[in-house]
Formats: structure tokens, sequence, C-alpha cells
């Protein structure tokens, strides 16, 4: 079964939501060195990560500052830090044992610009840049959009043939990103393959807020059997 993680949530009532729609990961946009609008401060994140119910895990994003990122796993404990940032390899190894010494995995981000297909992360390569970047030891990657504009977020969508040639070249869980919705996922899914399946604008509404129709829509198509817990 395909994995459905729920990002950028900032609200308790987001974290009901997802959780009464069978989600099974929740991610945390914290303290991130970027202008974006689902960005908390590292306390805010902990009193919502409270909420989060045993057997859903907690995903905090965050990027760059090697002391900031380890400062913000040992602050909030997460199940899991998600590296969106432009790490290099070198660091990206050192974060993975630093993190790892927390109690957390490492999922690294390998970002394609939605203007010219190439990597943003390690080299242009996609394929060579998510192999390169398995050899630091992370625990899983996700493929993701990235624009001018906006560093993740963007509500549009990388080729899925590349996403499953990544899938099929390396050893790891693959997390597929980047412009998904309750109309894509399902065409995502039988595309790529991938381990999960990651979103925060597509289940939003016009004011940004996680909407609860979209969401159920969204993991109602990602399972693609129409079904939702009760």
């Amino acid at each position: 079964m395909t994995r459905i993680k729920i990002c950028g949530l900032t609200r308790e009532e987001d974290i009901r939501v997802c959780v009464r729609a069978g989600v099974h990961a929740l991610g945390f946009v914290v303290e991130y060195p970027a202008d974006v609008p689902w960005n908390i401060d590292r306390r805010k994140a902990r009193e919502l990560m409270r909420r989060v119910p045993p057997f859903v895990s907690r995903v905090i994003v965050v990027g760059d500052d090697p002391q900031a990122v380890v400062a913000l796993a040992e602050f909030l404990k997460p199940h899991a830090v998600q590296l969106h940032g432009n790490e290099p390899l070198s660091v990206t190894a050192d974060l993975v044992a630093a993190i790892r010494s927390c109690g957390a995995q490492v999922i690294k981000a390998v970002r394609f610009s939605v203007e010219t297909g190439t990597c943003r992360t390690v080299c242009e390569d996609p394929l060579d840049a998510a192999r390169r970047i398995e050899e630091t030891g992370v625990d899983a990657l996700v493929l993701d959009s990235v624009s001018g504009s906006r560093p993740a977020g963007t509500g549009l969508c990388i080729d899925w043939r590349v996403a499953r040639k990544i899938r099929d070249g390396v050893r790891l869980p693959v997390v597929l990103a980047g412009g998904l919705n309750a109309g894509n996922v399902g065409r995502a899914i039988a595309a790529v393959h991938p381990y999960g399946v990651d979103v925060i604008s597509g289940v939003e509404n016009p004011s940004g807020k996680k909407d609860p129709g979209r969401v159920r829509a969204f993991v109602d198509a990602a399972r693609g059997d129409g079904s939702t817990p009760p």
C-alpha cells in the first residue's frame, strides 16, 4: 500500500482532519530558511506535534543550516527529518549521523526545476543526484518540484518518467511529491509505483488552509478503492 503524507500543517484542526482520513505521516515545516506560507517556529511545532496520535508519523521539514537542523531534531524528537534544502553531500552525510543519534530517520529531497527539468540538488542529472544522495546513508528520498519563486509547494508536477527511473535505479524508498492532487495522484502512483506520496498545496482551499474534503479525496484516490476509514 502506498504511504500517504500530508505536509505543511499549521493548525490542530489540520491534524484531526488528516488523522480521520487515514493519513500515515504528517509534515511540519519548521523554521525553514525561505519564505513559504507553512513555516512555523519550533515551539508551535512542538505544541502541534504533541497532538499527533500514536501510529501516525511526525516529520519535520527543514533545510540548509546543519546546526539548526540538529537542534530542531533534538528539540522536537520527530520520527523523521526531511532535509529540503541545498545541503551538500558531505553535510548530508554528517547530518544523517547526527539526526540518527536523536532517534530519527532522514529523508532527503531531490528537487527538479519546473523550468528546465534538471535537478537543483548535487548535480543536474536527477538519477545521478539520487544515487549520490543514497550513498550518504539517508533512509528515503522525496522527489519534488522547485521553481524560481518557490523551493517547494509549487503545485507543479515533476516528470513522472524520470521519477520512475529514479525509483527503479535506487534501493531506497522513494516518495513522490510535486503538484499532486486528488485528480492525478492515482495516475502518478500507477506511473511511478512510489513507496509514498507527499502533498501540500494540492489539498488546500483557495485561502491556503487544509480542506477536509480535498484531504479525504486525496487519500481515497491514493488508495484507489474509494474507501475512507470510519
